[in-house]
């Protein structure tokens, strides 16, 4: 892997380079200092116009591409890995790959429920996008809001919804 800088330490750089303050960049741009300072200190919720304007005051070019991700298949990580980074969300088990095999649905609700997409991504490779998404369908017991949006992710892949919730409790957001 390349050791690229992030488009905040990149920003950071230019506007150092530049000669500017935050306030002067800012002000050249049409956005706030505070926006900027988020930017240059690791936000990673970008708006595109405004980092185009950003691009304009610096004198640059804006380039948004789409690279592939470092782990693309279960042969680029060992199993093991995977689990360990899992194990986390599981603290009430002892979280092996036997729990996920006798487990599957089990395991998909607790990963999209409390996880990360990082920990749905690794959940995938581990299960295989078939039995992940098979799962997935079979699934009662998510908060309204998430179930919403993996229905929503399960329409994208042409796959009918999960099933509807069985939880009778209320969920607090």
């Amino acid at each position: 892997m390349k050791n690229e800088l992030s488009i905040s330490e990149k920003l950071r750089k230019r506007r150092l380079e530049r000669g500017l303050s935050l306030t002067e960049l800012a002000r050249l741009a049409d956005t706030s200092p505070a926006t900027l300072s988020r930017y240059e200190n690791g936000w990673t919720r970008f708006e595109v116009s405004t980092l185009r304007k950003l691009a304009m005051a610096l004198g640059c070019r804006l380039s948004i591409e789409f690279v592939p991700s470092e782990v693309s298949n279960k042969a680029d990580i060992r199993e093991s890995e995977l689990i360990d980074e899992l194990k986390r969300l599981f603290w009430d088990s002892d979280f092996n790959s036997g729990i996920l095999d006798k487990y599957p649905v089990w395991t998909v609700e607790r990963v999209l429920e409390s996880g990360q997409l990082k920990d749905v991504h690794s959940l995938q490779i581990l299960m295989g996008r078939d039995l992940f998404l098979e799962s997935v369908l079979k699934i009662t017991r998510l908060s309204p809001k998430t179930m919403v949006f993996w229905n929503n992710i399960l329409k994208k892949e042409g796959m009918p919804c999960m099933k509807k919730s069985s939880r009778k409790t209320a969920w607090n957001f």
